[in-house]
């Protein structure tokens, strides 16, 4: 179940209540959301090939919900990535036929690789995508309610994309967060959360990590005075800018009273899109309170 007021064009706080009212609303009835999703999921895809093999004709329509998720749990077995592994090679290689929903898919997502040590497809449809805005949506609305933030203000997210490429048939692939920070979900997370990255899509896409980070943290601190908070995708990203910032300070600080990008980076549209954004600012280190506000964002999360 999706809250209605998605689609709305709402303040950030009255959306934040809003969406925090709706989730609220449906844990405390899961069981019944529970069978009302499952219903949905079966009437857009009991005709796909994979589930049409357990469930046969069945009008699904006409079953009772209680029933429905019984009929569901004794006729469809559980699966692992394993089991539904050719079907989705199928579609990396181009056939677009209704296998496994009845959306189209729209991107390939690779998994860290954990499980058995190597990268595996996750199919992505476009409500996958919706999704993922609306757990974003929800998170920044208990965050902004626990530590409310100046509507307008700045993130500072250490946050970064790998390459996406094309597979066999056609659909891009690549990780979850490359697709997510390079979707049109991303813009509008920014926008219906009313907190902007301080990081140009060119500097989170780059492709070195070490280049990316450098731009972030003089970002960072070029926009010290307008950052809410500090995030990343992993924690491990926080502790290396710790350590990037530790070691290059000094350049950072060169930079952002001369208006000028390192040398180190040598990426031509990161260069040019930070180059854009950044301006001289020859007092910057006489400004003791704002040195030592900047200082006290790092040190504060170690």
């Amino acid at each position: 179940m999706e809250p209605a007021e998605c689609t709305n064009n709402q303040s950030n706080g009255n959306y934040g209540e809003d969406i925090i009212g709706w989730f609220e609303d449906v844990t405390e009835k899961a069981g019944l959301v529970q069978t009302q999703t499952l219903r949905k999921i079966l009437e857009q895809n009991c005709s796909v090939e994979y589930l049409k093999q357990w469930l046969g004709d069945i009008k699904i329509q006409e079953v009772d919900g209680f029933v429905l998720e019984s009929l569901y749990t004794s006729l469809v077995p559980l699966a692992s990535h394993a089991d539904l592994e050719p079907y989705i090679h199928r579609i990396a290689n181009g056939d677009t036929g209704p296998i496994l929903t009845q959306q189209p898919m729209t991107t390939l997502s690779l998994s860290s690789g954990t499980t058995d040590g190597r990268q595996k497809y996750v199919p992505f449809t476009h409500h996958s995508a919706q999704t993922t805005l609306q757990i974003f949506r929800l998170a920044a609305a208990y965050r902004s309610r626990v530590y409310p933030t100046r509507e307008g203000g700045r993130i500072l997210e250490f946050i970064y994309s790998s390459r996406q490429f094309k597979t066999k048939g056609g659909l891009t692939a690549g990780t979850a967060t490359t697709h997510y920070y390079a979707s049109q979900e991303f813009k509008i997370k920014q926008e219906k959360t009313k907190s902007f990255t301080c990081s140009p899509e060119e500097v989170i896409s780059s492709g070195d990590c070490k280049q990316s980070t450098y731009c972030h943290l003089l970002l960072g601190l070029f926009f010290s005075d307008q950052v809410e908070f500090i995030t990343s995708t992993f924690a491990y990203s926080i502790v290396q800018a710790f350590i990037t910032f530790e070691e290059l300070w000094k350049e950072l600080c060169n930079d952002i009273r001369d208006g000028t990008l390192s040398k180190r980076i040598n990426l031509p549209k990161v260069r040019k899109a930070v180059l854009d954004i950044i301006s001289p600012n020859r007092h910057w280190l006489q400004k003791s309170k704002l040195v030592a506000r900047a200082w006290k964002i790092w040190i504060g999360l170690v």
